[in-house]
């Protein structure tokens, strides 16, 4: 038994005594006041009251166990302070049949988004998750956008304000971006089907000061809204929706349409042509019209021409 999360467990639960948590756990008071003190660490705060006893003051703690309480689904999920990348990290549990897994960071080093960018994570103000499943649907492009619409409503329920996605793997607040999501997997030599997928998630949270190259483009949660969400309740709003990969999806496409913010505009083409934006298949693929002609784009990357 680790003495310090089963105290963060019961703390979870609500205020409980010294005298309470020792007879519980079968410990002195002074052994639980000691595991209490190193809690710090991980940046709970925790208040103690004479002849009340401790209470736990926050739970914005990327920490396993708070991740479990707060979760309807079984994961096997592991917290770290700092990463290079949660999908590389990821990817390795994954090559180990390790599914219904996922890496929790507060801070990535190396972090990648789509096309091989880095992107902008400091400590302590965004929620960076991969998550390991063995997904039915088939179609990556499809993936994506459910993970997309799965985060924008986990969003929008925590915060109140609206979210739009830019296709395929964007998430944006007033015109600027607070989230990428990144699908990558592993397709089976002789059926040909994906073995596994892992979905990567990064959301901006807080505020936070922006290096100058970036205030235009990108923004928070609670910039935008405000409100200054709980990431640890975010992931687990996100990790429960994503099990319904493992399932027959519910249709969600003309939910992911409603979101988008392509349709109609002028689009520029993995930065080579610019085109117009159509519409939106129900397989996840973009229709472009150029020079008359329409087109189906099924990867890539678009910006939309300001």
């Amino acid at each position: 038994m680790d003495t310090s999360n089963e105290i963060i467990k019961r703390l979870l639960c609500g205020e409980a005594s010294g005298t309470q948590l020792a007879g519980t756990l079968g410990i002195t008071r002074a052994a639980v006041h000691k595991h209490v003190k190193s809690l710090a660490k991980y940046g709970f705060i925790i208040e103690a009251t004479p002849s009340k006893g401790y209470k736990l003051r926050n739970t914005d703690v990327l920490h396993r166990v708070v991740v479990e309480h707060y979760l309807q689904t079984q994961w096997k999920i592991e917290t770290v302070e700092e990463t290079t990348s949660t999908n590389a990290d990821a990817k390795r549990h994954a090559a180990a049949g390790e599914l219904r897994y996922t890496v929790l960071a507060d801070r990535q080093s190396a972090g990648r988004g789509r096309l091989g960018r880095s992107f902008f994570s400091p400590p302590g103000a965004g929620m960076y998750l991969s998550a390991v499943i063995k997904p039915r649907e088939q179609n990556a492009a499809k993936i994506t956008a459910y993970a997309a619409v799965a985060a924008a409503r986990a969003v929008e329920e925590l915060c109140g304000a609206r979210v739009d996605v830019k296709w395929v793997n964007d998430l944006y607040m007033n015109g600027k971006k607070i989230c990428g999501i990144l699908t990558e997997g592993s397709v089976g030599l002789e059926g040909g089907a994906l073995e596994y997928a892992v979905v990567g998630i990064g959301i901006n949270c807080k505020r936070v000061d922006l290096p100058s190259e970036l205030k235009d483009k990108v923004t928070s949660v609670e910039a935008e809204s405000g409100v200054q969400i709980n990431r640890v309740v975010l992931a687990a709003k996100i990790l429960d929706a994503l099990t319904l990969l493992e399932t027959d999806l519910p249709d969600f496409m003309d939910e992911y349409r409603a979101r988008n913010i392509v349709c109609g505009k002028t689009v520029t083409v993995n930065g080579e042509y610019e085109a117009k934006a159509v519409a939106i298949l129900d397989n996840g693929a973009l229709v472009l019209e150029r020079d008359g002609k329409q087109t189906v784009f099924a990867a890539g990357e678009v910006s939309i021409k300001v």
